[in-house]
């Protein structure tokens, strides 16, 4: 069986037909675990994704208005919750579970653009705190890895944020998927047109010896369907 994942900043989903519009594009991709973004949601207005999602649903909720995340994970994955764990700030939701007999930590993540080193200072202590030795991290990060490579026009410095995401990738011991089947590719997540610039802030990082059991099996979707609606 493929497994099918998916990262998304929907930027707002509190517009049933945007709503309904993500579901069927999700559904279309034929997609087992998705990781949505800025979904602007109240908890109640997330428990409604369960109406049309055929599956489980994992969410931190914020506001109408700014951030929000929920993890969808689709009934014919086998995945048997064991734990959960969510920030108060829309920030991120931490699914703990049993996969093709693997435990597997799905982290959902939305970063703040500001420069903030605590923040993935506390990040990085709850992924240890969960525990577990496959991990399946995808968000949006806000910042670029390798600002060369991932924006344009290209630059050379690394930001606060950058440098916190490395030192997670290093000790946890992640990669890139992307990256991994795109090693020369210049390819941007975000645009913006006043500044005419871009950067690919968006990523799947999967822990380096549980991508060697996935390999087989895992499917992510191209970078160019992954994030825009």
């Amino acid at each position: 069986m493929s497994v099918k994942i998916s990262t998304w900043n929907v930027k707002g989903s509190n517009n049933v037909v945007k709503k309904k519009s993500i579901l069927n594009s999700l559904k279309k991709d034929l997609t087992h675990i998705a990781f949505l973004q800025e979904t602007h949601l109240t908890d109640d207005e997330h428990r409604k994704y369960c109406r049309e999602w055929v599956g489980q649903i994992f969410f931190s909720s914020y506001s109408t208005n700014k951030r929000g995340v929920i993890t969808l994970i689709h009934k014919n994955l086998p995945f048997n919750v064991i734990a959960t764990h969510k920030d108060n700030e829309g920030r991120y939701i931490l699914v703990k579970g049993m996969l093709h007999g693997e435990t597997v930590l799905l982290g959902n993540i939305y970063a703040p653009n500001a420069q903030d080193g605590e923040f993935y200072t506390v990040l990085f202590s709850q992924l240890v705190d969960m525990d577990c030795a496959n991990i399946i991290l995808a968000g949006d990060f806000n910042c670029a890895l390798c600002p060369k490579m991932d924006k344009f026009p290209p630059q050379s410095i690394l930001t606060k944020n950058s440098k916190a995401l490395w030192q997670i990738i290093n000790e946890l011991d992640l990669i890139d998927v992307w990256r991994h089947y795109n090693p020369l590719s210049k390819e941007y997540t975000f645009h913006s047109n006043p500044h005419l610039s871009a950067s690919r802030i968006d990523y799947i990082f999967i822990l380096t010896a549980f991508w060697l059991v996935l390999q087989g099996i895992l499917h992510q979707v191209p970078l160019s369907q992954l994030l825009w609606m």
